[in-house]
Parts: structure tokens; C-alpha cells; sequence
């Protein structure tokens, strides 16, 4: 009972908090920047559409709540990529180190590449031969304490830039995250708050102009347009998973029927729900559907993956599709390598 109650006590802050960031939801449709922040990360954790907060074991989690890094016990990275729409790339590259018994340190990179894009003008609008790009980046360092054997917390310091053309943003920002094992069953939960940090401004070669006063014979003046602000997409997180066989009945060997449900919650969007299953035979083969409720586009997902011990390690690789609506289906990749203790 006194796990339940504990259970039943951070749930309720958890709805406290998410009222409270209710206020602006709406209010601030499409001032956010960083929107490559806000897209999934990760082969597995978009095969279960998302629900991925209160999962651990895998650098992934980097990207969806650092505390889940905390129960790594060797060496892992993950390197995962995601087609997505019109020739744009989104990948991820993490790496978790353990440094003592209850201290992991991670890194982990998001590039979101558009690839060449042809410069139209007025005077050609078919192109003019001459081409651009757009890269986004977000690099981030975190550390992992196990506070005890079911209790990990996380703080992540990131900082992320947009570059378009020759014109560039950049902004420091904090995530930080909580994981906990309840020791009801299989019941694990775990709550996030990501992209804690200062607005951006975009500044570069192409914002320079010349200014021509009125008063005729002055002479031009250098002069820099000025770029509007806009914030980060500030999220949060809070989920809960367990295996539906130990939940309800009996552990079932070989089995396992992972499911997962997050609430999730942006300062430019709707509150969402993500729900996801995965089903796994002897630890080594997984199939996998999720589903992100009250989203424009987003909806389904479904993936699978393998898991086998190759020499010294453990390798999973892992596919999933999603739903992007009217922009067809993105398509992500994944693997993870991990050192067998």
C-alpha cells in the first residue's frame, strides 16, 4: 500500500503541474522555434508512438528523459536515423559511460538536415542555379544519479542551434528528468521536463542592409535588420509502464508484453496522450505499436526489432514506421551497442 500511495502521490503532482502549463497551451501557437526538438528520437521508442518517459536502459533516453540513462551498467551507444519528410534527415548519435555504481555520465547529438534547396527569386521563380541548406543541431552532456535502487535522477545541459542560409540562432537550455522503479509488479514511472531555456534570436551576414537616410547627400548607413524572438518548445513528461502479464496475472517466461502510456504536454500544441505495446519473445525479438492521441498529423506507429549477444556485446537493431498524416510515412532506423558485463 505504501508503494500505491507513493504511486498515487506523484501522479497527482504530475496533473498539479501539467494544469499549470495548461494556460499557455494555445495561447502561443507557432512562436516556438527548435521545432526539430519536438520530433521522436529513436527506432524503438517511435515503434510504441512515443511513450518512451518511463523506459530505461538505453542512450535514447538522452532525448525523452535523462534519469532513464541511470540503470546502464556498461558502456553503451546508439546511433539512430529518421527519414523524414522531403529529403529531411533527423539523427542521433548517444553515448552513456558509467562512471561508479550509481553515477553515469551521457552525451548525445540531434542533427535535423534539409540538404540542398534551390535559391528562387522574383526574377527566376523556376531557380537560379544556386542552392542552400538548413541545419539544426542540439548537443547535450548529462549526468545520472542513483539515488538509490529504484530512484535515479537526471539533469542534461544542452545547447542547440538553427542555421538557414547564412543566418544562424543559438540558445543554452536544461533538461531534467526522474525515474523510478515502484516495486508494485513490474510498475516503473517516470516524469521530464525538457527544454528549459532563454528565447533566440536569428542574426547573420544576410539581415545586414543598407539604410538610405531621406535627407538628400547623406550618406548610406550600415544598418542590421532585427529579428524577432521566439522561445524553445518547453516540454513535459510524465509516464508509466509494466509488463500487462506480471501486472494482472503471473510472470510468464519468454514472454513479455511491455506497455507504456505517456502524457505529454508543449507550450505551441494540444496536451497529448502517447500509448504503446511491445511484445518480446526470450528477450531477443520484439514487435511494437503505439499510438499518439489528439495530434494534427501524428498518429500510428508500429516496429520491431532483434537483440543478440555478438562476442563481447549486446546489439539490437531496431525499425519503426509512423504515420505523418498527409506527409506519408517516416521511416526510422536504429542500433544500439552495448558492452556485456
Amino acid at each position: 500500500m505504501n508503494s500505491l500511495h507513493r504511486i498515487g502521490t506523484c501522479l497527482a503532482a504530475t496533473f498539479l503541474l501539467g494544469a499549470s502549463l495548461h494556460a499557455q497551451s494555445f495561447q502561443n501557437a507557432g512562436s516556438v522555434g527548435a521545432q526539430f526538438l519536438k520530433i521522436g528520437v529513436g527506432a524503438r521508442a517511435m515503434g510504441l508512438g512515443g511513450a518512451y518517459g518511463s523506459l530505461a536502459g538505453d542512450p535514447t533516453m538522452l532525448a525523452w528523459n535523462p534519469a532513464g540513462i541511470g540503470t546502464i551498467e556498461g558502456i553503451q551507444v546508439s546511433a539512430q536515423h529518421t527519414a523524414w519528410v522531403e529529403g529531411i534527415n533527423h539523427d542521433f548519435v548517444g553515448l552513456v559511460v558509467p562512471v561508479t555504481d550509481w553515477f553515469n555520465l551521457g552525451f548525445h547529438t540531434v542533427f535535423l538536415t534539409s540538404g540542398d534547396i534551390e535559391i528562387t527569386t522574383i526574377e527566376n521563380p523556376e531557380g537560379t542555379g544556386k542552392f542552400y541548406d538548413a541545419t539544426d543541431v542540439a548537443a547535450g552532456l548529462t549526468s545520472s544519479f542513483r539515488l538509490t535502487s529504484q530512484l535515479t535522477f537526471a539533469l542534461t545541459v544542452k545547447y542547440i542551434e538553427e542555421r538557414i542560409y547564412d543566418v544562424r540562432s543559438g540558445a543554452v537550455a536544461v533538461d531534467a528528468g526522474a525515474w523510478y522503479n515502484t516495486g508494485f509488479r513490474s510498475l516503473t514511472i517516470g516524469f521530464a521536463v525538457t527544454n528549459l531555456g532563454f528565447d533566440q534570436t536569428f542574426a547573420g551576414r544576410p539581415l545586414e542592409v543598407k539604410y538610405n537616410p531621406l535627407t538628400t547627400g547623406e550618406p548610406a548607413v550600415n544598418a542590421e535588420l532585427q529579428a524577432q524572438s521566439s522561445g524553445i518548445p518547453l516540454g513535459f513528461r510524465a509516464g508509466g509502464s509494466f509488463d500487462l502479464f506480471e501486472m494482472f496475472s503471473e510472470r510468464i517466461e519468454d514472454h513479455a508484453l511491455l506497455t507504456v502510456l505517456d502524457f505529454i504536454q508543449q507550450p505551441d500544441v494540444r496536451e497529448r496522450l502517447a500509448l504503446g505495446m511491445e511484445y518480446t519473445w526470450q528477450k531477443m525479438i520484439s514487435v511494437r505499436s503505439g499510438y499518439l492521441f489528439n495530434a494534427d498529423e501524428l498518429s500510428w506507429s508500429a516496429g520491431g526489432g532483434v537483440r543478440l549477444p555478438i562476442a563481447d556485446f549486446n546489439v539490437s537493431v531496431d525499425y519503426a514506421a509512423s504515420s505523418l498524416g498527409r506527409f506519408g510515412i517516416g521511416h526510422r532506423f536504429g542500433i544500439v551497442l552495448g558492452y556485456a558485463q
